[in-house]
């Protein structure tokens, strides 16, 4: 089973790392939450600060891939 997490991108607090915000909209009480996702699967479009994206995870929460917003593939 996979997950597909909505993000927004924080920035880049970290060499390798890009900090995202996930389920952005929703405050951290009501559920959104600080994900570290490696940079090298962010396409370099996406890597920009509020830029938003989903991030495909499997079972265990591994990233698997990053899909565009509107994106419905897998």
């Amino acid at each position: 089973m996979r997950d597909k997490i909505p993000v927004q991108v924080l920035g880049c607090l970290r060499p390798g790392i890009i900090t995202v915000i996930a389920f952005p909209g929703n405050g951290f009480v009501d559920g959104g939450l600080l994900m570290e996702v490696p940079t090298e699967i962010i396409p370099v479009e996406l890597r920009m600060p509020n830029s938003e994206f989903i991030v495909v995870c499997d079972q265990r929460r591994y990233f698997i891939q990053v899909l565009p917003k509107d994106s419905d593939n897998i």
